[in-house]
Order: structure tokens, then C-alpha cells, then sequence
């Protein structure tokens, strides 16, 4: 491009430059769809070494500005070209960077393309930033980067926003920032599969009174999800009867199905056909043994449920409950038994499991006060015997 070249080779000084390269940037808009080529010729020659900074910074400015009045996705083409010319001078053109990208991110959001949205945030440097962001500012972004990440289904660049915002934030930060921070955890906990955290938080953050009231229900929705899908065992049934007791989680279509888990009912297949149009597509995912995530943890959930009612069953009866076969079965019960979720052993030469029951840690402390009782009424009959008949008889003891 001639033109251009000889603005920027003239002998002017920086502001005619500057000026003539906005006006030949305003002549190049109107068929700017047919000459990307053009500009992005322009760009190279704005960014050369040649020109000033202080001239390249006041034209691309003018451009970003331009950009912004176009048609969204004319805007999107040429803003992504002017954002890929400048990546590797971000710290020069600072100012352009972040608002160029801001703009685009807010764009695809709107599309509900938050992968890109989330990509074009990254660009802007934060920590390194001639700006001096305070912390609040800081966490806010990665925040909000994170969010759009998990929005657009990426947990793991999600995960790597969520430690940045952590290194940022202390006792100082504020509230609803941590509730934020505590949101994009769970979900990331969600999505990478450790369903028995990731209900914990959903649960905690359902009583979090700086959230509104249909948000504090989604987070409990979510935490039953999460519950009822997590790995059977102690850990579960705790968090399942908290679930349970919560009044607000028996308005869910599915709380007869959280209700029979949490008393160790067996589950139907109806009950998990109904369960599985509530699930999210990760939650529905393939497990390596083709299972899905749900039929899994129904079928260790049934086996628990069976350990409660048989104290022995052949495999080929286990089988037939759990709807599985017979090489399945035992091995869902070896796994349970290996990660002590249940507590029994399998005779593999007659093919039979054999469930023992263990005692819970409250039935032993149970047990440990009323023993404490006994001694206690057994020291008060020896010195005050006519009082403590007395009182026992009133009492019915």
C-alpha cells in the first residue's frame, strides 16, 4: 500500500501522521469486507519500528473505536485481526489490547460462544499490567474469566483462572467475591467428576444469604444432583440425610428418588429414567467400563442398599437385581469392599458375597453413654438407695 507508506515516510510531524492514517483508515471502512488483506497491510505498517509508539498507540485507538461502530460480525473479523497483530506487543499497546478484547469478549458472551469470550479476557495482562489493577480488580476478572471457561465446558483453563484468583484474594477480599470464588469451585469440582465435594459446596452455598432465593434453590438442585450420583458410602448417606432434611429439596421432581436413596431403598430403572433428563451432559458421561456416571452409581448404590438386607447372596441372584451380569456384579462388589464402602468377602468357589455388618462411630459412642448411665445409677444405689428407686419408678426406668 503506497498511500500509507508514504504518510508514514513523510517528513510531518507525529500528529499529521497520526491524523492522516485515522483518515485513511475512514476511506478503507466502507469496503473494509472486501480488503481484509488491506488492513491488515495497514496494520503492519502502523506497528513498524519505524513510527513512534506514541503515533501507532493514538491510530490504533482510533481504529478500535471505529471497530466497535460496525456490524457485529464485521466488528468480530476485524477486531480478532487487530487483536492477533498486537499480541505480541501487548505491554506497548496496552490500553488498545484491553479494550479491544473486552469489547469482543462481551460480543461472543452475548452469542454464547464463552469459550472465545473467556479466551479474549485471558489476553489482557492483569499482574503485569502498567495499569497497577488493585487485587479486588484482579479477582474479579480471572473470576469472571473462570466463569465463562466453565460456561463454555472447559473446566481445566477454568481451574488454572481459579488458582490466580486465589493467590489474589485474603482476608480482606471482599464477600461477594468469595461467593463467586466458591461458585466457580464447586462447578469445577462438578465437572471434574468429584460429585461428593462439589455437592458439600452446592449444599453450603444453598444457605448462603448473600445469594437470592431461586439461586440458593439451583445450588441445592445441584447438590442433590451431585449427592445422589456421587460414589455410595458413609460420605454419601451423611450428605444425602443433610439433603433430606432441608425442606426445599422435597419441592424437586426427583425427591422420591432422593428420599429411597437416602433410606437405602432400592432404585427403580423408572425412577432413573425420570432422574436422567436432570442430569447435565457431563454428569451423563461414559465411564471407561461403558457404564454411564448415573448407572454406575445406581448400581453401587443398589448393592449397598442389598448388604443392609441379605447377609450372604449368590452372584447369580446379585446379578439378577442389579440387571447386570454375574462378571459385573462381582466386580462393582470387589470394588466396594477394596475401597471399604462395604464391608464383607467374596467366595469366589461358590459363587457367594457374603455381607458383615460394621458399627457405625454413633452407635459406639451410643453405646459408651449408656454404659456411663448404668455406672452412674449403680453409684447412686449404693449411696442414696430409697432416692434413686424413688426416682427411677417415677420415671419408669
Amino acid at each position: 500500500m503506497s498511500s500509507i507508506s508514504s504518510i508514514i515516510s513523510s517528513n510531518k510531524s507525529p500528529e499529521e501522521i497520526a491524523q492522516q492514517c485515522c483518515r485513511f483508515f475512514d476511506e478503507l471502512v466502507p469496503t473494509l469486507s472486501e480488503k481484509e488483506s488491506h488492513f491488515r497491510d495497514l496494520l503492519d505498517s502502523i506497528l513498524v519500528d519505524s513510527l513512534t509508539v506514541g503515533v501507532s498507540r493514538k491510530v490504533i485507538s482510533y481504529i478500535v473505536t471505529t471497530l466497535k461502530d460496525l456490524p457485529e460480525e464485521a466488528c468480530l473479523q476485524f477486531s480478532g485481526i487487530l487483536s492477533e497483530a498486537l499480541k505480541l506487543r501487548v505491554m506497548s499497546f496496552e490500553d488498545q489490547v484491553t479494550e479491544v478484547n473486552t469489547h469482543m469478549a462481551s460480543l461472543y458472551e452475548a452469542r454464547k460462544e464463552f469459550t472465545k469470550a473467556a479466551s479474549h479476557l485471558s489476553v489482557i495482562p492483569l499482574e503485569n499490567s502498567q495499569r497497577n489493577y488493585s487485587k479486588e480488580y484482579t479477582t474479579e476478572m480471572y473470576l469472571r474469566i473462570a466463569h465463562l471457561f466453565l460456561q463454555g465446558c472447559d473446566p481445566a483453563q477454568a481451574e488454572l483462572f481459579l488458582n490466580r484468583a486465589s493467590l489474589q484474594m485474603g482476608p480482606g477480599t471482599q464477600p461477594q467475591l468469595t461467593v463467586q470464588y466458591n461458585l466457580c469451585y464447586a462447578k469445577a469440582l462438578d465437572f471434574r467428576k468429584k460429585f461428593m465435594e462439589a455437592a458439600k459446596r452446592y449444599l453450603e452455598l444453598s444457605l448462603e444469604p448473600l445469594l437470592s432465593s431461586a439461586k440458593q434453590t439451583e445450588l441445592l438442585r445441584n447438590a442433590v444432583l451431585c449427592a445422589i450420583i456421587a460414589p455410595a458410602g458413609l460420605q454419601r448417606s451423611r450428605i444425602l440425610a443433610s439433603l433430606c432434611k432441608d425442606e426445599r429439596s422435597q419441592n424437586f421432581l426427583f425427591s422420591a428418588m432422593l428420599n429411597n436413596t437416602q433410606l437405602g431403598h432400592l432404585i427403580t430403572h423408572d425412577q432413573v429414567s425420570l432422574f436422567e433428563k436432570e442430569l447435565e451432559d457431563h454428569q451423563l458421561e461414559k465411564l471407561p467400563n461403558e457404564m454411564s456416571i448415573l448407572e454406575a452409581a445406581v448400581m453401587e448404590h443398589n448393592v449397598l442398599a442389598i448388604s443392609h438386607i441379605y447377609i450372604s447372596i449368590r452372584l447369580e441372584n446379585l446379578a439378577y437385581l442389579l440387571r447386570v451380569t454375574q462378571p459385573q456384579a462381582e466386580k462393582v462388589v470387589g470394588k466396594m469392599i477394596t475401597e471399604q464402602r462395604i464391608s464383607g468377602y467374596i467366595d469366589q468357589i461358590d459363587g457367594v458375597v457374603f455381607f458383615e455388618s460394621v458399627s457405625q462411630p454413633w452407635d459406639e459412642h451410643i453405646d459408651v453413654v449408656c454404659n456411663k448411665v448404668n455406672n452412674a445409677i449403680d453409684v447412686l444405689l449404693q449411696c442414696e438407695p430409697a432416692f434413686t428407686k424413688e426416682r427411677l419408678q417415677r420415671y419408669k426406668c
